[in-house]
C-alpha cells in the first residue's frame, strides 16, 4: 500500500510537469501565430520605405544636377556656354549623336547631359520559413491557432481524477 501512494504521487507530478509544458508548448504557438503575420508585414512596410527612399534619392541627385548646372549659368565656363548655344542654335557637336525623334527637331543632348544615370531598386527578398508558411495560410493559419488553444486549455485544465475510491 506504501508503494502505490509513493507512486501515485509521482504520475501526478509528472501529469503536472507535463500539463505546463503543452501550457507553454501553446502559449508559443499562439505568441507566434501573433508576431510572425505582423513581421511579414513589417517587412513589406521596410521594402516599401526602401523604395521611397530609393525614389528621393534619385530625385534629390537629379535636383542636386540641375542646380549645379543653374550655378554654372550664373557664373558660366566656356564649355557650359558651348553646350547651351549649341543646344539653343539646335547644334550637335561633332563627338556627340543626337537622338532623332521623327517630326522633331535634333537634340543636342543638353538633357542627357544633366540627367542622372537611374539605378534600378532592388528590394530585399526573405524567403518565409515553414512556421511562418504555417501561420500566414489561409487553411493552416486556422489549425495552427486551434491546435495552440487546445493545448493551452489542456495546461490550464486540472488533472482528471482517475481514483474510483476517491
Amino acid at each position: 500500500m506504501f508503494d502505490e501512494d509513493v507512486q501515485t504521487d509521482t504520475n501526478e507530478w509528472a501529469g503536472a510537469l507535463g500539463r505546463w509544458f503543452i501550457f507553454a508548448a501553446g502559449l508559443a504557438i499562439l505568441v507566434a501565430a501573433l508576431i510572425l503575420p505582423a513581421q511579414i508585414d513589417l517587412c513589406e512596410t521596410r521594402n516599401q520605405r526602401d523604395l521611397a527612399l530609393h525614389i528621393e534619392q534619385s530625385h534629390n541627385t537629379r535636383i542636386e544636377r540641375y542646380e549645379t548646372f543653374l550655378a554654372e549659368m550664373e557664373h558660366p565656363a566656356p564649355e557650359t556656354v558651348k553646350l547651351l548655344a549649341m543646344s539653343q542654335l539646335g547644334m550637335i557637336a561633332s563627338d556627340r549623336q543626337a537622338l532623332i525623334i521623327p517630326g522633331q527637331p535634333a537634340d543636342p543632348q543638353l538633357f542627357e547631359f544633366l540627367e542622372p544615370t537611374p539605378v534600378a531598386f532592388k528590394p530585399r527578398i526573405v524567403k518565409a520559413s515553414r512556421l511562418e508558411t504555417l501561420t500566414t495560410g489561409l487553411d493552416s493559419r486556422f489549425w495552427f491557432v486551434l491546435i495552440g488553444a487546445v493545448s493551452v486549455m489542456y495546461g490550464i485544465l486540472p488533472a482528471a481524477n482517475l481514483d474510483p475510491l476517491s
